[in-house]
């Protein structure tokens, strides 16, 4: 699996917290109000990125469909 960027790091940390609090995903627009980016093209990019790598499952462009790589989580408390 490859190393994640700083900024998909951030990224990835986002969705799992959210996800733990929420229940569910977060949308684009609420990753780059929650990293603190502009761009919800950017976050786009950053998304597909972790996708490729291995630590999002594959993302098929629906909102709040951002799902972790399960197998990564086991054992996170």
């Amino acid at each position: 699996m490859e190393k994640m960027t700083r900024k998909e790091q951030v990224i990835y940390d986002f969705v799992i917290l959210y996800r733990e609090k929420m229940h569910f995903s977060p949308s684009m627009r609420e990753i780059a109000e929650g990293v603190g980016l502009y761009s919800v093209s950017t976050v786009h990019k950053h998304v597909h990125s972790l996708v490729d790598k291995g630590w999002f499952l594959p993302y098929a462009g629906k909102n709040r469909t951002i799902l972790p790589n399960e197998e990564l989580l086991v054992g996170r408390a």
